[in-house]
């Protein structure tokens, strides 16, 4: 569907996407509100993709703009385009929830277009929450560089160097570059297709990459100005997916990034290159980002689907200890449950087992039974160990597929082998008579 004809349309459509954003997308909207010049004609599309944090309601209250609510998370590309098909402007400003103006950004980037009628676009400038400089603009990568973006052959010279470069280190950006970004790119709309901007088949990663590809090819030119200047928190709503699911869409779509730009036996090596990968790490004892069944499917370009808008945060129990039934009482009584979801898990078994076994207790509970590699961990204490460092691994893999953080309670000694083995990265003070945790975030 094209953009509806018939009455002259604004200027300008803002197209802003959001998921579980809700601070973010407020300070958005404000500071949209206070660069926006007061003559500009504008209209603000914004698609939610089945928030539960209360964005939707956030946006269908603000003025000027005009909501679409999904009933699923449809992914960045999809959401997008959506809002595109329903735009009106002669220019398209593509905008992240987590994007905040600074004064005059946005009358500089229109002043670049309209001063420059051979741009095709134009991005900002980019700084970090604190002030510093962010490097978030779209390289076509070289095939070296893809290699060392996800394995071990970023440590290679070369290929070190390539990623380097990919990354732009040390480049000048003080000055108007050619260069793009998806988070916040204004655009002409005469030199888009007229149902899409993203190909939505990469839901989340390399659509911008694509995007810059196509336009570059059709000789069309999309500019960094330093004078329009942003704050970024980037990736607000990305890690909320968790990180296997994150690492899954990165590492599907950058194979269907290379189908796309690379002969099929570069393809094929590229393939073999990250799974010789992730087998070397394992057979080193060192941590992988996903299984080898979803590596397998991320390899094939399968990215697997997008997680719903829940979440909450995680309180991991162990059932093993006298204060486990008391804990999950308490929290399926308190009047903030609601805030949060439960996981029990069980301690391993006496007897091997081989496969995890996970049951919904409710609509904020689960019961986790992991498998037991070695017999009779309760008596001998090598074996108990290395029980727990399995049951360690279950648990993650299962909350890697999960949104929200973790606050997990150790029991005693004997759990131990847990930390370092879910991500901890904060001391949260623990309740009377009940052990310390740790909060794993999913930055």
């Amino acid at each position: 569907m094209s953009a509806p004809t018939g009455a002259p349309g604004p200027t300008l459509s803002i197209l802003l996407t959001s998921w579980n954003t809700r601070e973010q997308t407020r300070r958005c909207l404000e500071s949209l509100a206070e660069t926006v010049d007061p003559d500009l004609d504008y209209e603000v599309i914004a698609v939610d993709n089945a928030s539960l944090d209360g964005s939707a309601d956030l946006l269908a209250g603000w003025p000027r703009v005009r909501l679409i609510r999904n009933e699923r998370n449809v992914g960045f590309a999809a959401a997008v385009n959506q809002a595109y098909r329903l735009s009106r402007g002669d220019l398209l400003l593509v905008l992240n929830s987590d994007i905040r103006f600074h004064p005059g950004a946005l009358s500089t980037m229109l002043a670049f277009l309209r001063d420059n009628p051979d741009a095709a676009g134009v991005s900002p400038l980019y700084l970090n929450p604190d002030g510093t400089f962010q490097q978030h603009y779209v390289q076509l990568p070289s095939f070296p560089a893809t290699l060392a973006l996800v394995t071990v052959l970023r440590r290679v010279p070369g290929f070190r160097q390539a990623l380097h470069t990919f990354q732009m280190r040390g480049q000048d950006f003080s000055r108007p570059r050619r260069l793009a970004s998806g988070s916040c790119m204004m655009l002409r709309r005469k030199v888009l297709e007229p149902d899409d901007i993203f190909d939505e088949r990469f839901p989340v990663y390399w659509n911008d990459a694509l995007l810059a590809r196509r336009l570059d090819e059709a000789g069309h030119q999309v500019w960094m100005i330093p004078d329009a200047v942003v704050s970024h928190v980037r990736g607000a709503s990305c890690r909320l997916l968790g990180p296997a699911i994150r690492y899954r869409h990165l590492l599907g779509s950058l194979v269907g990034y290379l189908r796309v730009t690379q002969p099929r036996h570069r393809v094929l090596l590229f393939r073999l290159v990250v799974l010789a990968d992730h087998m070397l790490k394992r057979a080193c004892g060192r941590a992988v980002q996903l299984t080898l069944t979803d590596l397998r499917a991320a390899l094939r370009g399968n990215v697997g689907p997008l997680p719903d808008g829940d979440i909450r945060d995680w309180l991991i129990v162990f059932t093993g200890t006298p204060w486990a039934v008391p804990v999950a009482r308490a929290a399926a009584d308190d009047e903030n449950a609601r805030d949060r979801r439960l996981l029990l898990v069980d301690p391993p078994g006496r007897r091997a087992r081989w496969h995890s076994r996970l049951s919904r207790l409710d609509a904020a509970g689960w019961r986790l039974t992991p498998p037991t590699a070695l017999p009779f961990g309760d008596r001998l204490p090598v074996a108990d160990r290395i029980n727990r460092r399995v049951v360690a691994g279950a648990v993650r893999r299962f909350l890697d597929r999960q949104a929200g953080a973790r606050l997990l309670r150790l029991d005693d000694h004997r759990a131990h082998p847990v930390l370092g083995h879910l991500g901890e990265d904060e001391v949260v003070p623990s309740p009377v008579g009940v052990p310390v945790g740790h909060r794993a975030g999913h930055d």
